[in-house]
């Protein structure tokens, strides 16, 4: 069975129905669903934004489908798991994890609270991103960059454009050459459960913020290669510097639409600075997600 419908079955009836309702060929090229209050919902096939009305032989279910605001709130009730409490830490990142590692990035009206921090009050629109385990084939000249110390590297590319599906393959590959590997998945996007199968010999520390986990896996996990599943801003960059420079080579994504952007980040600015960086990679883009469009050596 394909994940998109793994991943709508996540939702309560009144959407899950009618998605669930897509041709099989139709489904498996849907990366994201949104939902949003009052509007059609809109589909990412093949990396393009569509309303879902205009898909082949839309179901009408689908087609007239306009969430209301309570819609809204049960198909968060739902995620939860009958809990929105329990998930109040992902919640006030903007997103949820389910099984399978689809994510959920929730938009909505937030509240700074003073003592409970950052609180979802009301839900506006919810984007479910359908998570595939595809193989990433690594370009000869990254192969070759990884079979030696490279210090530094990032795996830039936007949204979409498969920057978890090239971490998976550089950490497979980097284990298939005996190296220790401690893959720093905060979210719990890389190896979720239910893919466990599939992944190749490594250590994982998911759930804590980055700077504390990495500090936990220099402490515990002995790695040579620390592989991160985002980079944040730049205190949690500052952070994360005394791990980079503990004799450790180090992968993590960005956001980045293009080279001359991804240079442009303060964070990558830094890292250059002090010598944390070797190399960027970056991706196609949405419409061939993990495919490698070039490597620049810095």
């Amino acid at each position: 069975m394909d994940e998109y419908f793994e991943a709508v079955r996540a939702l309560p009836d009144c959407f899950a129905q009618a998605l669930g309702q897509i041709g099989p060929e139709t489904a498996a090229q849907i990366h994201e669903v949104r939902l949003r209050t009052g509007c059609p919902l809109w589909l990412n096939v093949n990396g393009t934004l569509r309303p879902a009305g205009t898909l082949p032989g839309c179901p009408p279910g689908l087609r007239q489908l306009r969430p209301s605001a309570a819609q809204m709130e049960q198909a968060l009730y739902t995620l939860c798991g009958g809990s929105v409490h329990t998930h109040q830490a992902e919640l006030a990142g903007g997103f949820l994890t389910l099984p399978g590692g689809h994510r959920v990035g929730v938009g909505g009206r937030y509240l700074l609270h003073p003592a409970e921090g950052v609180v979802l009050q009301t839900v506006y629109s919810l984007d479910l991103r359908v998570a595939r385990a595809r193989q990433a084939e690594l370009p000869p000249r990254l192969a070759a960059l990884l079979q030696s110390r490279f210090t530094g590297l990032l795996v830039a590319g936007e949204p979409d454009s498969g920057k978890t599906t090239l971490l998976r393959g550089i950490a497979a590959f980097l284990a298939g050459l005996g190296r220790a590997v401690a893959v720093v998945d905060e979210r719990a996007e890389l190896w979720p459960e239910g893919q466990a199968a599939a992944r190749p010999p490594v250590d994982i520390v998911a759930g804590l913020p980055k700077a504390r986990a990495v500090q936990m896996a220099l402490r515990t996990l002995a790695p040579q290669v620390i592989l991160l599943d985002e980079l944040g801003d730049m205190d949690e960059l500052r952070g994360l510097e005394q791990g980079f420079f503990s004799g450790v080579d180090y992968a993590a994504s960005l956001h980045a639409a293009t080279l001359e952007e991804a240079l442009r980040r303060p964070q990558v600015a830094y890292m250059r600075e002090k010598g944390m960086l070797r190399a960027v990679v970056m991706l196609a883009g949405r419409q061939a997600p993990g495919q490698v469009a070039g490597l620049r050596l810095l």
